[in-house]
């Protein structure tokens, strides 16, 4: 159940990018590896991963106070699609795709000289074929964020979904720090975890090492029962960004996936509690990683 607490602010983004619209892409493979289950057993299956994501957020209201300090409202929109070919595992894994789909608005204020507020509300669509009511999720949630130093923010609040049948609250936190000059570091949990640090060869090209967290999820029904289809990896690897301008920048990563866990897990409390008690989850090893991804600001 790790997913739904990171997922729950999939629509926030970096507060100094909400002044301007963003649309983001990218596309990338996992290549094929063996798959362990819970007791860290080779079942003698395997399976690699494609993905294909996007996103728009897009500010529709801001203005500033006597601070010169943002109030912004932003509609955001955006959407994944994994497929999985998978052998020799239809006993564990027996979906080869998932779908997931996002509308919010999100709201930022400032409520004192240092304190900021971010509020959150939306809908999303987590599915593994036909959309219907028990694959929608309502999501929101509240951060208080509090900006310590120019390039330097951290928050805490809370964040809501119904990944159960009925509202559940869950624990949201929010950290950014980057540095700005040749040399670049930059850390952030907002949407996951990001960490990178780079270095600006020229104006147009950057170099950065990076980690990252992702997933994907779908809320399916399996052997009569209403589960929850987990996928959650963890990359790192060598990013070069080519910028073209102020508003596009073209990104590549080539690297290792070191951790991809895949799993079904039933949508009760009780294994909620279960599985937040495991020592580990069903995993794929280690595995090539790459992908592709473009950024447009306007």
């Amino acid at each position: 159940m790790k997913y739904v607490i990171v997922s729950m602010f999939a629509l926030l983004m970096w507060m100094p990018e909400a002044m301007r619209a963003q649309v983001i892409v990218k596309t990338g493979y996992i290549s094929s590896s063996s798959y362990k289950n819970e007791n860290g057993q080779e079942t003698g299956g395997k399976g690699d991963m494609k993905f294909v994501e996007g996103s728009v957020n897009v500010p529709v209201s801001q203005k500033l106070n006597e601070r010169k300090q943002p109030t912004v409202w932003i509609v955001s929109a955006g959407g994944g699609y994994t497929s999985m070919n998978n052998k020799n595992l239809q006993s564990y894994i027996d979906i080869d795709q998932t779908i997931n789909l996002q509308l919010g608005v999100t709201n930022i204020r400032p409520v004192s000289k240092k304190w900021m507020l971010l509020t959150t509300v939306g809908v999303g669509v987590y599915t593994a074929s036909d959309i219907r009511m028990k694959n929608v999720l309502g999501q929101g949630g509240a951060v208080f964020i509090r900006q310590l130093k120019p390039n330097l923010s951290l928050g805490a609040g809370l964040a809501i979904n119904n990944t159960f049948g009925y509202p559940m609250i869950f624990p949201a936190i929010y950290f950014d720090w980057s540095t700005e000059g040749r040399y670049e570091i930059k850390v952030s949990m907002m949407n996951a975890m990001e960490v990178s640090a780079g270095m600006h060869l020229n104006k147009y090209l950057k170099v950065s090492l990076m980690a990252e967290m992702n997933g994907a999820l779908a809320l399916v029904e399996r052997e009569g029962k209403d589960v929850m289809f987990s996928q959650q990896y963890i990359i790192v690897g060598l990013q070069p960004e080519l910028n073209l301008g102020s508003s596009l920048a073209i990104t590549a990563i080539g690297g290792l996936s070191c951790s991809r866990i895949a799993y079904y897990t039933t949508r009760t409390l009780k294994a909620f509690f279960k599985d937040m008690s495991k020592d580990i989850d069903p995993y794929f090893k280690p595995a090539m990683y790459v992908s592709m991804g473009m950024k447009y600001k306007f």
